[in-house]
């Protein structure tokens, strides 16, 4: 609203709203003709718009309304831009109301319903729409009403900030369920700015035309366009219906204009000039004041008429100034302009004559006009004698040669003053500047003129007599005081409310010289102080406001104190009724400095009081020195009580009421003798004034407490025992008063102790004259007690008061003392809650609800919404112990100790009959709908609330440990009713009743009638949005009510369109439904099914406008939050269409391809995009909201890439922002300035991030890999920031916890959480709900703390602390994908390879260290070590030479340190997962080291020929040790622990476990100039017994085998296999036995069978074992030992015999046809690649044994302990053969045996292959084959 009304253009298009439109004119025409040309707007037969349409529309427009046509042009776009909300307002509108009414089983309510729907405006369009929304005569009735609209909107938009300049600014006091009756600063200026542009001061001055004029002028012409009636339309039924529109919008056009007169007259301090004020009366002589409106329909009959009626009377008021009027007629009074009225005796002739007329006529309108120029008149006839008198001293004196200076030189006499005053401001001098005898002074002419006008008697008084007895003018007042008209809504013309009646009291004070205290003039006065306003809205009050209503303004004259109040308190109690309404009236003042009304010393002491003396009362006596004979004085003690309780206190008492004490409370019972008084009334019984000191509040006291205790009537006489029931709710309401001005006073103030010590100040004071055992709060309890328990009439609504009045003193009692009010409702009636037998349910079945009036109801509603706030802001408190009381500020006098059990029960009855009333209340008549209204607002808001603080924190599934354990079972029972499967129809279609209705309330054109219907259906929204996110976090079963929300999709729409205020909560309840709907297992129901397609094209040409005209933040992150859960949340056929702004149905007929985004041009997505394009330029929180959308959007939907890659500046735009984010630092001490800025600018880059990963996911399948490479240069900060260690700050939440938790006991910091109830935005809210704490904490002083220190600020820095950590760790994941997507594209990228290696070493140090909780931190050191695992195994495989890649090493050996290297219990906990994921980096990075070798050694050898003297590069010393250390550490040890881990819980341990140390300790090994340690590596090994526990784990692997398959054996077998690589170690197997070891273990016996296990035999494992471990192991050893281990290993490898019998016949060709066995391929015929390595091996083997066989001694050995080796070579040989010769057939006989075999025979051979083989795997095979043949033949290898 700021950036729309600050431009100039604004402010200017207000200042001109009284003067006529311009006309249009040539210029003009030739602008709207460029702006709609084609060179600016292109014409097109399939565009959204038809600028032909648009053109004639126009220039209809300009013709019918003589505006300009650019202005024309303007109405026109807008009717197009709102042509879809309308449409949809009107969709199914006829037919949805009915549906809902006959589903309540209420006849008394659908016609109350249907009534507040109804608006002539709304009846035209329904009218419209029945035929078609496309019509030209439908089209052009629509811009007829957007003129009006508008136009009117406009005057009274400016009579709102005009009328509001000098309001009180809203500083965040009002509630957020209560309406705002002040104004924000900014409106405040421009209101000033909309006067000073006026230059109001200068137009009561000559200065030609001025606003007031206008104002005037503009309300003759309204006045004449409603005489000629509407000519827009020629005849048919459109005519009707715009005629009906045409009338009241000049009616409320008037209304406006009215308002604005008034209000500018009433801010200004001058008088009005002459020809002003008589062109306004003259208007309103020529209409009779409007005193009889007749508008020319009769649908307008009686809609706007007290509206009108009342502004002409106050304008007609206010235009005399009466103040200043009267203030000119004093001495010393300031000097008024020539131009007034006063000045003008023609002028004030003429007015004479009009209101002489109007009061003759008895013109009620004219009547407070009429008394007000009587008064004027009456001052200017006291002060034209006053001069007279002057005159003829002044010339008597002069006659005898006096001077006028002759008595006193020096000093001025009161008469020359008054002579010079008047002479100086209201007198016309002379020419010669002497005054002359004959001369009339101007007063003198003035009068005169004034009088000519013909009358009966007196004119001055014939006025007066007309206005006061014909008009009675004081009725009108009370009238217009508390009728008072709000044109801009009830809550928006509080302003003018106030002061109205501020002018209606400047009358009253007028007139307060001329008449006596009587009745009427009392009763005017109380209307006008009291107003309109209820006791609850009193409670909207501000300090600001009291000091400038009227009551203020009374308190502060002394005209008003002695004449009138002082007088109602003197005849007090003779009359109470005037006195207890003057001070109820008057006590809503404080005092600036106490809080305590500034009545309150009135009602402490007092020196007179009036009694009426009993028949037969006679002990008095005249005092002789009284000639009047008035004067009596008593002889005897005169008792004030009957009642003997009150007469005769108890001994007890008076014992303990010695001296000054007892005198005080005897004051109250008694008139001691001697008391003398004046008598009043000489007819018996005897009326008389007594002096006579004592207490009126504690006097009021004892009237309760006498009528506690006897019967009441209300006719009874107040001074008796037996007090009226009116008298006794008066006395209530002034308590609650009283009470609850001193609580907001001293709120105010910020000193909750002074207040607490003021309101029991006051109780103390007003049961001072009570008997022991008995204050003032029992007595009204009491009371409260009798009544309820009384069977009233049906008509006699005065017990009905005083219930209504005790229950608000048990709501205000509450805020003070809430152990007196629980305790109360826990044993009243009210409630039964001892016995179930609610009085509350008796009253309002007997009269209430007879009646139509719920008053009673109302206000319990409010003490239950008390009790509610009182538990929950108290919850903290009572939960503590009682030892930390004295911890607690303000603990001991708010006495919030209060039994659970009391409260549990109290607010579980009251929960169970506001249900009853929420579920009755639609079938009750109202005889102001208003009140059905506010219940409705009342028990929504209050279920809201329960709900939320209830489950919104402290996920405690334990209820009786939560806060609010007191309200769980009354929150149950709001659960069970809305949620439950049982609920019941009624409950739920109530709901929806209340959203249609406002519908229908919010196209009224009478805002004052739509404030709580529009509140009303705001808070329905909201508990049904609650609700459901209640049902998915209870995790109940799919509630009635969110199948019954679905079925009113359709109405949530129209709710969308009908009101800015149901925006945002439409669309929240709309986004949980979505969310829920996701959460079934099967297909989501469709919002846009249930929509209808036509619904759903409308809603969303309306959604698409986002946030427009208003520019709403919170709505438009809301609407961008439903969009995103619409387009990720299984909603498909809605997601298309919010994506391409197309129906689906259409587009199902045309393909959509990437390369075409045309038709996304006016979708949703297409605005998201455009707006991100100026990312710099929006606020962070849509930012966010937009940028999830799109993000989601691109993850949902792959195609929305090519989109936003068509788009020419979203890319750019975002790749430019994170390109230019400024680095984020740890070194800042204080950042609480930049914290907020922190966290939304980490998340922004997250969200740009993963969009900026989707689009080179999608370019590089696009064939676009150069687009990798142009985004890297950007990514300098996200790679940056992305990995840094989130900023975590432990001592702050660590302090905070620990201080929160000493301070508030028995109350967790965790209790504060946030719960999904709530969705969580980045913030000072994000993780603690810092508004619930607010509400529990705030009454403690730690909470908010000296100098904004308190807890309150450390837990709004947790939060924000804590945002950033989400946002840091949201913008790592994104990294995360978009680094992964880049090491696939960028691999070989030398630059990228230094990125990943760098980004590798960030995660890994990122673990080392950390600040985090376990639980983020575990999580977090997950993914990053994630990362760091992708991105080194990308550069691994590459090969990657660059040095950062060989440094990976030392960070990953330091993150696994610091996790832990005892595998036996890292491996055996939560982190497992973790701790394999830094193995699998630690093996990967010892890799690193070979591979940069193996890439060295090749560019060595080149270096190496061409230049000898170079030397081989070798590994840092460094590297070599960290090495040692792992193998050490990692391998040895590590193995060690997994075997004994494996032993005893073999759940713990997976075999990847072993198969990653067997891959470390390879890679380690491969590393050069390890073998230089081979002293240390033995060591190592031997430390551990590593081939020991290797070969125990082969022993008992056969044990650990699941479905038969032994993968600890191969591990096991590999292990060793991988400790014989390295000769030393191998040595070492060798003397340790370690052949005999596996061959006696008894998975090795199974391959010891006759048959042998071929590759196609089960376990396929068992032969795995054989040809990758046992025959590789012989090897091995057989090299590493070389000579003296050849006999042994000769016969352990013929211990299997069967196996080399099988590997010997394994090639034999069977030609065509291949042996099956068991319908699976055996060995013979069948050749795969694990045979081929067999037979290999085994050639190997058989050859270095025959060598030494053959070399024998030479060898060092005895040839004939080699044994031969039973596998036949020469078949072999000669198999193998056959198989190369028949290449057909051996491609057919090849199979696969692992995936990565299967993947083989998937690929092409090489191209430059020139085997003839059909793929890689049979290239291979060849391969293979050749180089057997090559090592059977005999050739060494």
């Amino acid at each position: 609203m700021l950036g729309w009304a600050s431009p100039a253009i604004t402010i200017e298009l207000l200042r001109i709203s009284l003067l006529p439109s311009p006309p249009p004119t040539a210029q003009t025409k030739s602008t709207f003709d460029t702006k709609t040309s084609a060179i600016n707007i292109v014409p097109s037969a399939h565009g959204r718009f038809d600028i032909k349409q648009i053109q004639n529309d126009t220039l209809w427009l300009s013709a019918k309304a003589a505006i300009d046509e650019v202005t024309a042009l303007r109405i026109v776009i807008l009717e197009w831009q709102t042509r879809p909300a309308f449409q949809l307002q009107n969709s199914n509108a006829a037919d949805a109301l009915p549906s809902f009414v006959g589903s309540i089983n209420g006849s008394t309510f659908q016609p109350a319903l249907s009534a507040v729907r109804w608006t002539p405006g709304q009846l035209s369009n329904d009218a419209i729409t029945a035929d078609s929304t496309h019509s030209e005569e439908a089209r052009r009735k629509r811009l007829f009403s957007i003129y009006l609209v508008e136009r009117r909107y406009r005057i009274k938009t400016c009579s709102y900030l005009v009328s509001n300049a000098h309001a009180e600014p809203d500083n965040g006091r009002t509630k957020p369920n209560q309406p705002s009756c002040a104004l924000p600063h900014w409106a405040k200026e421009i209101g000033h700015d909309i006067l000073n542009s006026w230059d109001v001061p200068g137009f009561f001055k000559k200065t030609g035309k001025n606003v007031l004029g206008s104002g005037i002028g503009v309300l003759r012409a309204r006045i004449k366009d409603l005489e000629e009636g509407c000519s827009w339309f020629s005849g048919g039924d459109l005519q009707g219906l715009a005629e009906v529109e045409w009338y009241q919008n000049q009616i409320l056009d008037m209304v406006a204009i009215l308002d604005i007169i008034l209000n500018v007259l009433a801010t200004q301090a001058r008088l009005p000039q002459a020809g002003l004020v008589l062109s306004w009366f003259t208007l309103m002589n020529n209409y009779g004041f409007f005193e009889v409106f007749e508008p020319p329909l009769r649908e307008l009959y009686d809609i706007h008429e007290m509206d009108l009626q009342s502004l002409c009377s106050l304008v007609s008021l206010a235009m005399l100034r009466l103040p200043i009027a009267l203030e000119a007629f004093k001495p010393n009074g300031k000097e008024i302009d020539n131009a007034s009225y006063l000045h003008d005796v023609d002028t004030s002739g003429e007015i004479t004559e009009i209101l002489i007329n109007a009061a003759s006529e008895c013109l009620q309108v004219a009547s407070p006009a009429v008394l007000a120029w009587s008064v004027i008149l009456q001052r200017l006839r006291e002060r034209s004698i006053a001069a007279r008198e002057e005159r003829e001293d002044h010339i008597s004196m002069r006659s005898y040669g006096l001077s006028e200076n002759a008595s006193s030189p020096d000093v001025e006499s009161p008469e020359q003053s008054l002579r010079r005053s008047s002479g100086s401001s209201l007198r016309r001098g002379s020419s010669t500047g002497s005054d002359t005898p004959q001369q009339q002074s101007f007063l003198e002419q003035l009068l005169d003129r004034a009088l000519l006008v013909p009358v009966d008697g007196d004119a001055v008084a014939y006025l007066a007599r007309a206005a006061v007895d014909g008009s009675s003018v004081f009725n009108v007042i009370t009238t217009l005081s508390a009728s008072c008209y709000a044109p801009s809504g009830s809550y928006h013309g509080f302003q003018s409310n106030l002061r109205i009646r501020c002018i209606l009291l400047d009358l009253i004070h007028a007139v307060l010289p001329m008449i006596d205290y009587q009745p009427d003039l009392v009763a005017t006065t109380l209307a006008v102080l009291s107003g309109n306003e209820d006791y609850w809205e009193l409670q909207r009050r501000s300090r600001e406001i009291q000091e400038i209503e009227p009551s203020a303004i009374f308190l502060r004259d002394d005209s008003f104190m002695v004449k009138i109040f002082a007088v109602a308190l003197s005849r007090f109690p003779f009359e109470t009724m005037p006195f207890l309404k003057l001070c109820r009236a008057l006590g809503s003042v404080s005092q600036q400095e106490e809080g305590l009304p500034k009545i309150w010393s009135n009602l402490v002491t007092t020196d007179s009081l009036t009694w009426t003396l009993p028949p037969s009362f006679t002990a008095y006596e005249l005092l002789p020195d009284d000639e009047e004979s008035s004067i009596i004085s008593l002889t005897a003690d005169l008792e004030l009580f009957d009642d003997e309780r009150i007469a005769q206190p108890s001994v007890k008492r008076l014992k303990l009421s010695n001296g000054p004490a007892s005198a005080h409370m005897l004051s109250l019972r008694q008139i001691p003798r001697g008391t003398p008084g004046r008598v009043l009334s000489d007819t018996k019984p005897l009326v008389v004034l007594w002096r006579h000191d004592y207490c009126p509040l504690a006097y009021l006291g004892l009237l309760l407490y006498s009528a506690s205790s006897v019967e009441t009537n209300p006719g009874s006489n107040p001074q008796s025992s037996s007090l009226s029931l009116e008298a006794i709710a008066e006395i209530i309401d002034l308590l609650s008063i009283i009470l609850r001005t001193t609580i907001k006073g001293a709120s105010a103030l910020k000193a909750s102790l002074s207040a607490l010590d003021a309101t029991q100040n006051i109780l103390d004071t007003a049961s001072e004259g009570l008997d022991l055992g008995q204050d003032i709060v029992s007595v009204i309890f009491d009371i409260f007690e009798k009544e309820l328990g009384r069977q009233p009439k049906i008509t006699d609504e005065a017990p009905l008061k005083v219930l209504l009045r005790c229950t608000q003193f048990a709501e205000t009692l509450l805020h003070i003392m809430p152990d007196r009010v629980w305790p109360f409702l826990g044993r009243s009636i009210l409630l039964g809650v001892k016995d179930s037998n609610s009085q509350l349910d008796a009253v309002l079945t007997s009269t209430e609800m007879v009646l139509g009036r719920y008053d009673l109801l109302l206000a319990c509603i409010h003490l239950f919404e008390s009790l509610a706030e009182d538990a929950i802001r108290h919850a903290v408190i009572r939960k503590s112990q009682t030892k930390s009381v004295a911890r607690f500020a303000a603990v001991r006098p708010l006495s919030t100790g209060v039994s659970q059990i009391v409260m549990k029960k109290v607010l579980l009855s009251y929960q169970r009959i506001m249900l009853d009333v929420y579920e009755s209340v639609s079938t009750w008549k109202f005889s102001q709908i208003d009140q059905r209204h506010k219940i409705n607002t009342r028990l929504f808001f209050i279920f809201t609330r329960l709900l939320t603080c209830c489950f919104g924190i402290e996920d405690q599934p334990d209820t009786d440990q939560k806060l609010t354990v007191s309200l769980m079972p009354a929150v149950e029972q709001i659960v069970k009713a809305f949620l439950s499967t049982s609920a019941t129809e009624k409950v739920l279609t109530y709901m929806f009743m209340v959203i249609q209705e406002g519908v229908g309330t919010a196209l009224s054109i009478e805002p004052q009638k739509t404030l709580y219907g529009l509140q009303q259906t705001v808070e329905a929204l909201r508990l049904a949005t609650t609700l459901l996110r209640l049902n998915t976090l209870l995790g109940l079963e799919r509630s009635a009510l969110e199948g019954k929300t679905l079925k009113h999709v359709s109405l949530l729409a129209r709710c969308y369109t009908s009101h800015p205020a149901f925006r945002q909560p439409v669309v929240e309840l709309l986004g949980v439904l979505v969310l829920n709907a996701d959460l079934t297992d099967g297909q989501p129901a469709s919002l846009l099914g249930h929509m209808g397609e036509d619904g759903a094209s409308r809603f969303l040409e309306v959604l698409v406008q986002i946030d427009a005209p208003l520019c709403d933040r919170s709505v438009s992150v809301a609407i961008w939050k439903l969009l995103s859960a619409v387009v990720s949340k299984r909603q498909q056929w809605f997601a298309i269409y919010v994506l391409t702004g197309e129906a689906p149905r259409k587009l199902i007929k045309r393909e959509i391809t990437d390369s075409d985004g045309r038709h996304c041009s006016g979708s949703i997505l297409s605005v998201a995009l455009d707006r991100l394009s100026n990312l710099g330029r929006l606020h962070a929180e849509t930012a966010l909201a937009m940028l999830e959308f799109v993000a989601l959007a691109a993850n949902s939907w792959p195609w929305v890439l090519a989109i936003a890659e068509q788009h020419s500046y979203f890319l750019p735009a975002i790749t430019e922002y994170i390109s230019q984010v400024e680095t984020v630092t740890n070194t800042t001490q204080n950042r609480s300035s930049q914290i907020g800025m922190e966290y939304y600018k980490l998340q922004l880059t997250s969200y740009i991030t993963e969009i900026l990963a989707m689009y080179t996911h999608h370019t590089r399948y696009a064939n676009n890999p150069s687009y990798a490479k142009e985004l890297l240069p950007n990514l300098t900060y996200v790679h940056t920031a992305a990995v840094l260690p989130p900023e975590y700050n432990a001592s702050l939440h660590s302090n905070l916890r620990q201080n929160f938790e000493a301070r508030f006991e028995n109350c967790r910091l965790t209790a504060f959480k946030r719960t999904t109830l709530k969705l969580p935005l980045l913030g000072e809210s994000f993780y603690y709900d810092l508004d619930i704490a607010n509400v529990m904490l705030n009454s403690h002083s730690g909470w908010i703390g000296r100098d904004q220190g308190g807890f309150a600020a450390e837990l709004a820095r947790a939060n924000a602390n804590l945002s950033v950590v989400e946002a840091r760790i949201n913008l790592f994941h994104s990294w995360k994908i978009l680094a992964v997507e880049l090491s696939k594209s960028l691999a070989l990228d030398s630059d990228f390879q230094i990125t990943m290696a760098e980004v590798t070493i960030a995660c890994l140090r990122a673990n080392t260290t950390t600040t985090l909780p376990q639980i983020i931190f575990e999580r977090l050191a997950q993914a990053r070590a994630d990362l760091a695992f992708t991105l080194l195994q990308s550069l691994v495989q590459e090969q990657s030479s660059q040095p950062e890649v060989k440094s990976v090493l030392f960070a990953a050996w330091d993150a696994l340190r610091t996790h832990g290297t005892d595998l036996a219990i890292v491996l055996d906990g939560d982190q497992a997962p973790y701790c394999r994921t830094l193995l699998k980096i630690l093996c990967l990075s010892v890799q690193a080291h070979v591979v940069s070798r193996t890439v060295l050694s090749s560019v060595e050898r080149e270096a190496t020929q061409a230049d000898p003297t170079l030397k081989r590069p070798t590994v840092a010393n460094v590297t070599l040790t960290t090495v040692l250390e792992i193998l050490r550490v990692v391998v040895a040890h590590g193995f060690r622990s997994l075997t004994t881990l494996l032993h005893d819980s073999p759940n713990r341990v997976l075999p990847e476990d072993f198969a990653l140390l067997a891959a470390i300790l390879r890679n380690s090994l491969r590393i050069p100039g390890l073998e230089r340690h081979n002293t240390a590596l033995l060591a190592t090994f031997a430390d551990a017994q590593t081939s020991r526990y290797a070969s125990t784990l082969l022993s008992w692997s056969d044990q650990l085998a699941t479905d038969r398959d032994p993968i600890y054996g191969e591990l096991s077998i590999n292990f060793l296999l991988e400790m014989s690589s390295m000769p030393a170690l191998a040595e070492t197997l060798a003397v340790e036995g370690i052949l005999n070891h596996v061959s006696n273990t008894n998975l090795i016996k199974h391959l010891r069978t006759s048959s042998g296990i071929g590759p196609f035999d089960q376990p396929v494992r068992l032969y795995t074992i054989w040809v990758r471990g046992i025959l590789p192991l012989l090897l091995n050893l057989l090299h590493a030992v070389g000579a003296s281990v050849a006999a042994e290993i000769a016969a352990a490898l013929n211990q299997f015999h069967g196996q080399l019998a099988r590997a010997s016949a394994s090639f034999t060709y069977y030609g065509k046809a291949p042996v099956m066995i068991d319908t699976k391929p055996s060995s013979a015929g069948y050749i795969c690649l694990s045979m081929v390595s067999e037979a290999q091996t085994l050639a190997v083997i058989t050859k270095i044994l025959d060598t030494y066989r053959e070399a024998g001694p030479s060898a060092g050995v005895v040839s004939s302990e080699i044994t031969g080796i039973d596998w036949d070579r020469s078949r072999v040989r000669e198999d193998v053969e056959t198989w190369l010769q028949t290449r057909g057939i051996l491609s057919e006989r090849i199979v696969p045996t692992s995936q990565r075999e299967e993947g083989w025979a998937r690929v092409p051979p090489a191209v430059n292959s020139a085997s003839r083989s059909v793929n890689k795997l049979e290239e291979k095979i060849v391969q293979e084959l050749e180089q057997l043949m090559t090592l059977l033949g005999g050739k060494d290898d």
